[in-house]
């Protein structure tokens, strides 16, 4: 079975730093993103700070061909199964999993078929600990092989309360794998009992835009990608996030209504799907729960929103993500979780 490990740094607001067993390689040429950029206050500090917990997780049933691959899992109609398992050591209170199919998110049952379908559920954070992951597929055609994105997320039922704290520190924090599945039937046309999106944009436009020096010059090095140049730009995947205006590290107070927008561009063909959450949940665009995009050489895409103050309540946890729809082919991301909230 191939796991992934996390390395959870003690010091609060860094990105996590990732190794791996088995097979899993962070490439170089994509490196992960930092928000906090050369205005990060613990960038110095992070240096020496030691490791607060280690994280595995990863399917527990896989089978494997001769040559060493790891095979699809059939999907045969109905509920789909998976066997899966996690392990962590160390100080973590909880640990939540996040589900995409090819990219969409998909809501999911742990072990009861019985019970309601969640987008994120929560475990205590104990060693070895082996669960099934049920649901009815989202999407998919007979014939299709798709990748299931299973995403961990630290610490998930946190969430500051602007009195004891403000920021979300080390927890919120990712750690990606996923499995192939094959489908010998189609995924079921309608699914009744999953839970409904989050509505709260007024608005949203996505479109694309020609790739300007000033683009890459001055934002993307903002979010911590630097040196990237029209040379380059083909050779990783490069992704902005700004809210209200700005780089939102922590929280926001909501007085008015909040524009955001998110950029992506770099290897061309690389398809990925955008997805908002709002409390562990995705966020309603137009008609859909993400939107899907491929990346075009020289092109960066524009993903443009508004939060409307008036669908928030006092508190809520927002963030964004972006899952490749091939598998393997890019890198999962996600931006710093950020609270909402509004003052009495």
């Amino acid at each position: 079975m191939r796991k992934r490990l996390i390395a959870v740094p003690l010091i609060c607001g860094a990105l996590l730093s990732l190794a791996a067993c088995g097979n899993y390689s962070v490439p170089d040429s994509s490196p992960l993103p930092s928000q906090a950029a050369a205005a990060n206050p613990f960038e110095a500090a992070e240096e020496d700070a030691g490791l607060l917990a280690v994280l595995t997780h990863g399917a527990a049933s896989a089978d494997f061909s001769e040559s060493g691959e790891r095979l699809p899992f059939p999907y045969d109609g109905g509920e789909f199964r998976l066997e899966y398992e996690f392990s962590l050591t160390g100080k973590m209170d909880t640990v939540g999993f996040l589900l995409f199919l090819d990219g969409q998110p998909q809501p999911y049952k742990v072990n009861d078929t019985t019970a309601e379908y969640e987008y994120c559920h929560s475990f205590p954070a104990e060693e070895d600990q082996s669960f099934t992951f049920l649901f009815e597929p989202v999407t998919g055609s007979a014939g299709d092989t798709l990748a299931l994105t299973v995403v961990s997320i630290t610490n998930p039922d946190f969430q500051p309360d602007m009195e004891s704290t403000s920021s979300y520190g080390w927890y919120h924090k990712t750690l990606d794998s996923y499995v192939e599945m094959q489908f010998n039937v189609d995924a079921p046309a309608a699914h009744s009992d999953l839970p409904p999106a989050r509505e709260i944009f007024s608005q949203s436009e996505a479109r694309e835009e020609k790739v300007t020096a000033q683009y890459m010059e001055n934002e993307l090095p903002k979010y911590g990608w630097d040196g990237v140049t029209i040379d380059t730009l083909d050779s990783g995947i490069y992704y902005t996030f700004s809210c209200d205006g700005g780089i939102t590290y922590d929280n926001l107070r909501v007085s008015a209504p909040i524009p955001l927008q998110f950029t992506m561009c770099g290897t061309a063909g690389t398809r990925y799907s955008i997805v908002f959450f709002l409390d562990h949940q995705p966020v309603k665009l137009d008609e859909s729960t993400f939107h899907s995009v491929t990346l075009s050489k020289g092109g960066v895409m524009e993903l443009e929103a508004v939060i409307d103050p008036d669908k928030l309540g006092q508190f809520h946890t927002f963030y964004c993500v972006a899952v490749p729809q091939d598998g393997a082919s890019g890198p999962f991301f996600k931006t710093n979780s950020i609270l909402l909230y509004k003052e009495n």
